[in-house]
């Protein structure tokens, strides 16, 4: 039988003899180390994890509630104990504000001193436990929206798990509408910063003037209409995460203010004289070619290589159809429950399902748009269809006729928009993958889905689900042994 690991305390007081009557009372399962001023303890601290931390309010070099607030901030989930020569409330109330959780006098007996100890001990799992839990509903929770089952988003959702936790400058590159804000929220939410500020900001929406003013502040009086001083939005993000979209549009001035923030942290409001230093992660996208901007001159190309530390390419829609059925169940699953939510039971008449002729053709459409227009097609045909299903001829795909074939398809994706950098009008729209192939792997996946579904319906009965589907026993069973559904 495994024994129990040994408990690790801190005693922090200034006499040696103190740290070893702590230990002879708590017995051996617990270990004692010993730290005489709060400077050495916030050392231990930092390099050890402690179960529970007993503090001296008399220290050489700082006050026990000091030392008390300032553990508190290094180590959040930390359980301690104030030790005092007396027990008057005033005391006892002051060491809860500043962070102990348990007050003791020091004439503390030995039984009284365990069962602190061992409180403080299991608090101190249970907080570290939540903070564990809540970050892997936040994990989850963050990357939930990120779609995808197709090799290019698996690569990109791994690459995004890996970045998150540092706090390196972040390039998402990527077609309008492929969901480059909702990246960089997502790598906000899985990292270190996630209980501070997001800011996001377009940097296309302003001219070079008022856009040097908004990231970076104003004094009052700076020029004309500046009726009172403004913080701007990197002091607005101090502490966590600013985004910056469309990053290829701002203006030569802008890019070398820029810059220095990039390398030495700090910014200076128009009109100020001062330099205020900014703790900020800055995430950039752009859905323009930022080499060929630099080789043009129309770039600084020190700034590109200070915003690309870590550049994210977004795969355009036409690049991973495998996702479409997954994200069009995920548009109408959330539209469907928005629905319900704010128009009660009417809400539950917004449909959920795509007929597999409809979603033939959204996985055929080549989506110039990316999820954006997915998002809004999906959108028109819930609002006019009939029934619980959206149905081929409720919608309307720009380009792409109700009875549009796939061959056909193939040739209006081969003519959309490449990638930046691609290859022009002829650029292949998945390479070493035939549409054909992925329209026919998308309605396989439908059609299973259904079989499931009405089997769901059916209690299992594959006769009576066949009757659902409209389709001969025969079928059904050749389908359930084509799928492998058992």
């Amino acid at each position: 039988m495994t024994a129990a690991p040994q408990r690790r305390v801190l005693m922090v007081d200034r006499e040696p003899q103190i740290h070893r009557l702590i230990s002879l009372l708590l017995g051996e399962e617990y270990q004692v180390d010993g730290a005489r001023d709060g400077g050495e303890a916030l050392a231990l601290i930092h390099e050890t994890p402690y179960d529970a931390v007993l503090v001296d309010e008399d220290l050489p070099d700082m006050g026990g509630f000091e030392l008390l607030r300032r553990i508190r901030r290094a180590a959040p989930d930390l359980s301690l104990i104030l030790f005092a020569a007396d027990a008057r409330v005033e005391k006892a109330v002051e060491a809860m504000r500043s962070g102990a959780h348990d007050y003791l006098r020091k004439t503390v007996s030995a039984a009284e001193l365990r069962g602190a100890v061992e409180r403080a001990a299991e608090r101190g799992n249970l907080a570290r436990e939540v903070r564990r839990l809540r970050s892997e509903v936040e994990r989850a929770r963050g990357l939930g929206q990120l779609i995808g089952d197709s090799p290019p988003m698996k690569q990109l959702i791994s690459l995004v798990e890996r970045v998150a936790s540092s706090d390196a400058t972040v390039l998402i590159v990527g077609e309008s509408g492929t969901g480059k804000e909702l990246l960089s929220r997502t790598l906000h939410r899985l990292g270190s910063r996630a209980d501070r500020p997001f800011v996001a900001f377009d940097c296309s929406a302003l001219a070079p003037s008022l856009l040097e003013a908004e990231l970076f502040g104003h004094e009052k009086g700076a020029f004309t209409g500046a009726v009172k001083a403004r913080r701007g939005l990197f002091r607005e993000a101090h502490g966590g995460t600013i985004f910056l979209d469309e990053i290829g549009d701002i203006a030569p001035a802008v890019q070398n203010k820029l810059l220095r923030v990039l390398q030495e942290r700090e910014i200076k409001p128009v009109g100020g004289d001062q330099v205020v230093k900014v703790d900020v992660r800055v995430v950039a996208a752009t859905n323009k070619d930022l080499k060929a901007l630099v080789a043009r001159g129309e770039f600084r190309e020190d700034l590109y290589w200070r915003l690309a530390v870590v550049p994210i390419q977004v795969p355009p829609l036409r690049e991973r159809r495998e996702d479409i059925p997954l994200l069009a169940a995920y548009i109408l699953a959330r539209r469907a429950g928005a629905a319900k939510s704010s128009a009660g039971d009417d809400g539950a008449r917004y449909p959920t399902r795509i007929s597999p002729g409809a979603m033939a053709r959204l996985c055929a459409y080549h989506w110039p748009g990316n999820i954006r227009e997915l998002e809004n097609v999906l959108s028109r045909a819930a609002i006019l269809c009939d029934g619980e299903t959206i149905r081929s001829e409720d919608l309307d795909l720009a380009g792409l006729s109700a009875g549009a074939s796939p061959a056909a398809a193939a040739a209006g994706a081969s003519a959309a928009s490449p990638l930046p950098g691609g290859g022009g009008a002829g650029a292949s729209v998945a390479p070493g993958r035939p549409l054909k192939q992925m329209v026919e792997e998308a309605v396989r996946a439908v059609e299973r889905q259904a079989i499931v579904d009405a089997l769901d319906r059916a209690g299992g009965s594959p006769t009576k689900a066949a009757a659902l589907l409209g389709i001969s026993r025969a079928s059904i069973y050749n389908k359930l042994k084509e799928y492998e559904i058992h």
